[in-house]
């Protein structure tokens, strides 16, 4: 309720403006509102609701990045405020609110600087810094070697006669340099890019191989160095390392449903290699559990790899990504973190005043519409064109 002071007239127009920033999370639940009264029009125009916005510091007039939707009830759906001013045959009747009956205006803010592709790429006109291409594909190509390699190692141990001992000399130094270091290049090009689901698989994985790859460098290359007590089986330790990166993978796979199916297919398989994995160390029987799927992970990620870069050097989907969501990233394996520049925006958005400014940002979300529900809009008329 609104309560109305002694000194405001029921006459008085009152009209509750409700905005939030189009990204994830963000609709008109998690909303912020500002009351509108006394210099209401009672036909107001697109033009009086820009210099409302204006003077609440919610909208800069300077920055042009910023796209300002107004919500129409009697098309169901938002609308350009700069369109509606063009138009000019669309006007908003606040004659019959007051403070117990208060008009309501719900504004989409979008932020255009926020996208990979700005208007200038999208023209096909210089940009003015080079854009950075994903490491998703030379990532997911290390993790599919390594994965097979290490799968090899152990059809050595489990099948004799098939891989050849020697193989460690080779495994060692690709665990070490494309496991793990190819892998952390990735992580980190990917972190730059606001890929968290990229850097943080990436980044984790290739750490966990560089610990491998030096481990099996000492034994191939330096076993004089290693005490004997030091090369038995440990499959207590190896349960409780293993047991770990596997809860770490099923974290992975929940952040997967925001994403791609493939990806939610590959980092399921590499679930179940993990479990197989942790138990190996008391039964032979995971142990080739453990190699069954370590064979099928190895082709899942090869395929991910292929469909991953493909679409990336054609710029269209030639591989259907099988995304769960309509706003899925259109890459299988990221999903946009929130970013401190644009959470400081969305900050600013709720704590706007006149004399705050804004500056322009960019971040890795694509963003998408909502649909409002709650609230009654103000009736919407149209005036006949001259």
């Amino acid at each position: 309720r609104i309560e109305r002071s002694n000194e405001t007239s029921p006459d008085v127009r009152f009209v509750v403006v409700k905005y939030f920033l189009d990204r994830a999370g963000y609709d008109l639940q998690h909303s912020s509102a500002r009351l509108w009264k006394g210099t209401v029009p009672s036909n107001c125009k697109a033009e009086d609701i820009s210099a409302f916005l204006e003077q609440q510091g919610i909208v800069d007039p300077i920055d042009s990045h910023m796209l300002v939707e107004v919500y129409l009830d009697k098309f169901e759906t938002y609308m350009a405020l700069d369109a509606i001013e063009q138009e000019g045959v669309i006007v908003f009747d606040f004659s019959s609110t007051s403070a117990k009956a208060p008009g309501v205006l719900n504004i989409r803010l979008t932020d255009l600087s926020s996208g990979e592709v700005n208007k200038d790429e999208q023209s096909g006109a210089a940009a003015s810094s080079p854009r950075t291409c994903t490491l998703n594909p030379v990532g997911l190509f290390a993790f599919s070697l390594t994965v097979i390699m290490e799968t090899a190692d152990l059809l050595g141990k489990l099948v004799p006669n098939t891989v050849d001992p020697s193989f460690v000399l080779t495994w060692g130094p690709y665990a070490f340099w494309i496991s793990g270091l190819l892998q952390l290049i990735a992580g980190m090009f990917e972190a730059g890019r606001n890929n968290i689901y990229g850097a943080t698989a990436f980044m984790a994985f290739a750490c966990f191989w560089l610990a491998n790859g030096t481990k099996l460098i000492l034994m191939g290359y330096f076993p004089e160095q290693i005490p004997d007590e030091f090369l038995g089986p440990d499959p207590v330790g190896g349960f409780i390392r293993n047991f770990y990166i596997m809860a770490f993978v099923a974290v992975l796979f929940k952040q997967t449903l925001v994403g791609s199916k493939l990806s939610s297919l590959l980092i399921g398989l590499l679930v179940v290699q993990m479990w197989a994995t942790a138990i190996a160390g008391w039964s032979e029987v995971f142990q080739w559990i453990q190699l069954v799927t370590g064979f099928i992970v190895s082709i899942c990620a090869f395929y991910v790899f292929t469909a991953e870069f493909t679409n990336e050097v054609y710029q269209r989907d030639v591989f259907n990504l099988f995304p769960w969501r309509e706003e899925s990233p259109n890459q299988i394996f990221a999903a946009a973190g929130r970013a401190n520049t644009l959470q400081s925006h969305a900050a600013q958005l709720r704590s706007a005043n006149a004399s705050q400014r804004r500056q322009t940002t960019k971040n890795f979300h694509t963003l998408r519409s909502v649909q409002p529900s709650g609230g009654a809009p103000p009736t919407i008329k149209e005036e006949s064109s001259p």
